[in-house]
């Protein structure tokens, strides 16, 4: 993540919480799980223990979050991503707008 040419800088704040410092100005709490399904609930409880993020990435490409999850937290202004998906949200202003080609297909549905 740290390489990336958007990125200037990167901070740990807590267990898999992260500062992305970007070269905008802009500053995106990322929360960054190794969990193997992230839905609702989790994020629930990401939240409640760490507070508010700007967005969640998932770490492996084993693991997954729920469709329904990234609809949600988009009305939010979070986004969810996997971690390839991230690396092209931050190039938005409204990261948390990024779907995968995938996701805007199921969308039309």
């Amino acid at each position: 993540m740290k390489d990336h040419d958007k990125v200037a800088r990167l901070t740990a704040a807590d267990t898999g919480l992260y500062d992305v410092y970007l070269n905008d100005g802009r500053v995106l709490r990322v929360f960054v799980c190794e969990c193997y399904s992230f839905g609702g609930a989790e994020y629930y409880e990401t939240t409640q223990k760490l507070g508010a993020v700007d967005a969640v990435v998932i770490n492996s490409n084993w693991c997954g979050y729920s469709f329904e999850l990234k609809i949600a937290c988009q009305k939010e202004k979070v986004g969810v991503f996997d971690i390839s998906g991230f690396m092209s949200a931050i190039n938005l202003k409204r990261h948390w707008e990024f779907m995968t080609e995938a996701e805007r297909e199921r969308l039309k549905k």
